[in-house]
């Protein structure tokens, strides 16, 4: 369950980015030192650190404007929170998501809202794909209005804790919107070398056949962190070749 909650989050950081070329500068925010920060994704250095909050991370990456455009994406990441919180529980096969309702709430109140949109149409304490499809269909602009609502909900936070004053943020909201970025980009090195079979093969073949390559490559700098991403590429294929 702890795993299927990581993949939600992943989902709510990078769905979007996944979408289109990465941007290399992204929308200016104002800081309340009056000083112009500049997010530079080519700069930004990977990290393997997962944000845990997920209204805090969807309203950073709403600041920069990289808020997925598929409304669902911010609803499943809600489900897979409420699952972990053992509220409901995910029946997931072929495509298809049913909700099984263990509560009639969620404590989170503006998390409440959405819960109770859904929880309004249970039978037996459950909620079928096609439900949830026309539900989407029909009561989309009230889930347009809740992630609204959500997303103000965290800016009267930030607010609450005076890291958004007068239109202008803390510098600890950009510290954190790096580290949003910094594991993008950790993510995105990683997908790289998980999916990309040419290119993984062509390393293995320049590894084998240069030593010096060889040891260029496990010398660089790794978003894993522990500089042996050369290695294990090659011990997952010598495995899959055995």
């Amino acid at each position: 369950m702890e795993l299927l909650f990581v993949f939600a989050m992943i989902l709510i950081v990078l769905y979007y980015f996944y979408q289109k070329r990465p941007k290399t500068h992204f929308p200016t925010i104002l800081y309340q030192d009056h000083k112009k920060h500049v997010l530079n994704y080519k700069k930004i250095n990977p990290n393997n650190k997962q944000p845990q909050d997920l209204q805090y991370t969807t309203y950073l990456l709403s600041l920069i404007n990289e808020l997925p455009q598929d409304e669902f994406i911010l609803i499943y990441a809600c489900l897979k929170k409420w699952e972990k919180q053992e509220e409901i529980a995910l029946e997931e096969k072929e495509g298809e998501l049913n909700i099984h309702f263990h509560k009639t709430y969620t404590n989170n109140f503006v998390e409440d809202q959405l819960f109770q949109m859904l929880y309004c149409l249970e039978i037996d304490h459950i909620v079928e794909n096609e439900v949830i499809r026309k539900w989407v269909e029909v009561d989309f602009d009230k889930i347009l209005e809740w992630k609204n609502a959500y997303l103000k909900d965290m800016q009267n936070k930030l607010k609450q804790e005076h890291k958004f004053v007068d239109g202008r943020y803390s510098l600890e909201i950009y510290q954190d919107l790096e580290k949003v970025l910094g594991y993008k980009k950790y993510l995105d090195a990683y997908k790289k070398i998980e999916t990309e079979e040419e290119n993984i093969y062509r390393n293995f073949k320049l590894l084998l056949e240069d030593q010096d390559e060889y040891e260029k490559m496990s010398q660089a700098s790794n978003p894993y962190g522990d500089g042996t991403a050369c290695q294990q590429i090659v011990e997952i294929i010598m495995k899959g070749l055995a």
